[in-house]
């Protein structure tokens, strides 16, 4: 008689779990509107001005080469991914200066006052690289320090519910970004989709996300 009462208990405590998790419908209908969002990629008007060694050249460099170049940008992908789509080009310009001579470009004024401090008489030579967009960049309707919308959040599939104490639910979750048009046209490819855990608590109004697992 006493094993029945274990038995009909353990039934009791399980169905009661079950009403205290949402159903992955349930919970697939909270996440797809709290993880909602949209990443923005920013491709920057970039100048950068250095000194180059006389007998350097530049004859075989090509634009991925010359992105590179830009030591101001912490982040080069964005430009990378631009260039080698066809959007945006990296010029170069070269220049020899003497002693006495000006400043061949605003960006370069604080490398000229140093050499014009530590010059030793000879000429100095330097280079130039800056940003452009191509024609297929203005068509697309890019511009410059801009933000642009490259993808959405979407929720791709709940995988595991497990209740909690205090009658949260723990939700596992995949969720991906999904590309717009714009992000092919600057080359930005989404990453492939990962994993979250949010946690979801019951209301008058149903399941709600109260740790959506990202941000």
């Amino acid at each position: 008689m006493r094993r029945a009462v274990v038995v009909i208990a353990a039934t009791s405590l399980a169905a009661a779990c079950g009403a205290n998790v949402p159903t992955k419908p349930e919970a697939a209908a909270a996440l797809s509107k709290a993880i909602e969002s949209v990443l923005t990629r920013t491709v920057r008007s970039s100048t950068y001005c250095m000194t180059v060694q006389q007998d350097y050249s530049f004859a075989n460099l090509g634009q991925m080469d010359l992105v590179e170049m830009f030591q101001n940008l912490i982040d080069k992908r964005p430009l990378n991914d631009a260039t080698a789509a066809g959007i945006v080009k990296v010029e170069l310009k070269e220049f020899r200066v003497g002693p006495g001579g000006r400043s061949p470009d605003p960006s370069c004024d604080a490398l000229h006052a140093q050499y014009m401090q530590n010059s030793s008489g000879g000429p100095v030579r330097f280079a130039v690289v800056r940003t452009a967009l191509t024609p297929k960049g203005t068509a697309a309707g890019v511009q410059f320090d801009r933000p642009i919308e490259v993808a959405t959040r979407e929720l791709v599939e709940v995988t595991d519910i497990r209740p909690e104490s205090g009658g949260a639910a723990a939700v596992k979750y995949t969720w991906r970004w999904k590309a717009t048009k714009m992000a092919e046209t600057i080359g930005y490819t989404p990453a492939a989709p990962q994993e979250a855990t949010a946690r979801l608590r019951r209301s008058d109004a149903g399941w709600t996300v109260s740790e959506a697992g990202v941000k």
